[in-house]
Order: C-alpha cells, then structure tokens, then sequence
C-alpha cells in the first residue's frame, strides 16, 4: 500500500509536475520545548483528513473537482541538527518552487517554515508573510539553536519583507520591544481579534499593503486549546474556529497566496480532535485560495 494522501484523493497517474498542489508532510520535532510529538502531526492530519467531506458547503463547491493535488513523500528529519534540517528543507523543495508550484507543508514544528519562506521569497522577492501564531517567535536564539520553533518569526523578519501576526498571546519582554521596534512587523492579538476589531483591521492593513503576494505560516496554537488542545505549547485565550476562518477568507479575497505551512500538531492519545481541526483547516484554506481565484485561472489538465 502507498502512502496516504490528503483527503484520501485518488492521486494515481498524476505527477508534481501536473500537479496544482503539492502537500509537503515534514515530521520534524526537534527544537519542541515543552511537549513534544509534533513529528507524528503529518501522518496524523494527512489520516483524519479522509473523514473530511469534499464538498465545501459554505461555498458551494466541491474544489477537489478541479484543483489536482499530490502527496509528496515526508522529508526526513535530519539528526546532525535544526540547521541542516532546515537545509535540507530548502533544497529538496527548491526545484518546485522554481517551478512555481503552490506547496504546502504540514509539519511539524514551527520551524520549518523558515526554509519555505525563502523559497517563496526567492520566486516572489515583492511578497509579504503572515504568520497566526499564540507566541512571538521573536527570540534570537533559544536553547542553544538560531533555528528553534521559538526563534522562527524572527528569522522571517530577518529576510526583510513585511510580517502580519495574528493570534498573539504569549511573548517575552524581549520580544515585546522587538516588535515595538521593527517597523516591518504589524501584530493582532487574540483579545483583539475575539474582543476588538483586529480582523477589520488586519483587513483593513493588507488592504493598503503595495505587495499583492504573501505566503501564509500557519501555527495552528493560534486556536483556543479547548478547540486545539493537541499541540506542543497550548495557550489559553486563543482564536475560536469562525475567527481562523474569517482571517484565511480575508487573505483569500484581498491578496494572491503563492504557498503555506500549517505546523504544531502534537497528536493527544485518545483523541482525534487535534487531527480533524487540522485536516479541515487545511482544506478550508486551499478551498479559500483557489475559490476566490477561480476566474483568473484554470486547473483542469488538458
């Protein structure tokens, strides 16, 4: 038997190169600090997500129909450290992105977004980030690595291209006047987005933003842990499942997506509940993309 596919879709006799998508399972786990399991999180989703139906109700279409998908083999994780890991990253996906392919990566930790940032930035050099993430990322080194999940939104900072934060609500002293610093980063907490107006906000901000492309990080700690509880550093207070789906629709309608990762799913045993949220966010997601670009282009194969 072969390897299990997103949404359990028939991929035989289709190739990455015909492909719309590329999922890009990545079991990596090895900079987690608190609770770790994240490396189990690709197999995980890419099995729940056999019980998510194919036809999107809120939208009214099936997307699957039209947009062809493959599941790439894992990529392994590399035991000489977080730096050749995320090396190793970069490299064997840098020929799809050269390509122009849309991939995304399921992790994992939060750290392998760094090297898909890049290769995005690298075809796209005029693109911007948004990142949904509880914490800020913002450390320069943690734990001895520059290349920790605690360090990752600093690291995309690094790259010099604007960076949105949704979802934040836990965050160091340091990283606290990093922010209030660094004139590329825009920031919407958690309370603001549940109590406040940050998505018109956030809206309102990549509205106004000259870059038409952005690449989505998506840590899904962002979500309160009674609805993701499944994750190696849960934090109360988080987005609820309409929030995460209203901030994906406002990145769909106002601006091209070239790629995404959707990282931190730490499978609880005895529970499903983690690995469905996830599986149906990622299709939530790719259903997004390709509704609100649907008359631009086509994904049917000739």
């Amino acid at each position: 038997m072969g390897q299990q596919t997103f949404l359990g879709l028939d991929e035989e006799g289709l190739s990455p190169e015909q492909a719309d998508i590329l999922i890009q399972p990545v079991p990596y786990d090895a900079t987690t600090s608190f609770q770790p399991g994240t490396r189990f999180g690709p197999e995980a989703l890419l099995q729940a997500s056999t019980q998510v139906e194919l036809w999107d109700e809120e939208l009214q279409w099936e997307p699957f129909s039209r947009i062809h998908c493959v599941t790439l083999p894992a990529i392994s994780p590399n035991h000489k450290g977080p730096e050749w890991m995320l090396r190793d990253i970069e490299e064997q996906l840098r020929p799809y992105h050269q390509q122009g392919k849309w991939i995304l990566a399921i992790g994992g930790e939060h750290s392998i977004a760094v090297p898909l940032v890049k290769g995005v930035i690298e075809n796209h050099p005029d693109s911007a980030v948004v990142v949904f993430d509880a914490h800020g990322d913002l450390r320069d080194t943690w734990e001895g690595t520059a290349y920790s999940h605690a360090c990752t939104v600093r690291r995309i900072v690094e790259l010099g291209r604007p960076v949105f934060h949704l979802g934040l609500r836990s965050l160091s002293r340091e990283e606290e006047e990093f922010i209030k610093g660094h004139p590329l980063i825009r920031v919407y907490t958690s309370r603001e987005i549940r109590e406040g107006d940050g998505l018109k906000r956030f809206q309102q901000d990549l509205s106004r933003l000259p870059q038409q492309e952005l690449y989505l990080s998506l840590d899904l700690d962002c979500l309160d842990p009674s609805l993701f509880p499944g994750t190696g550093t849960p934090e109360p207070g988080g987005m609820d499942w309409d929030d995460l789906l209203m901030g994906l629709k406002i990145i769909a309608r106002t601006r091209r997506l070239c790629g995404a990762d959707l990282c931190e799913l730490s499978p609880l045993p005895g529970s499903r509940l983690s690995e469905f949220v996830a599986a149906k966010a990622a299709f939530k997601l790719l259903s997004y993309v390709f509704y609100f670009s649907r008359e631009e282009a086509s994904y049917g194969r000739t």
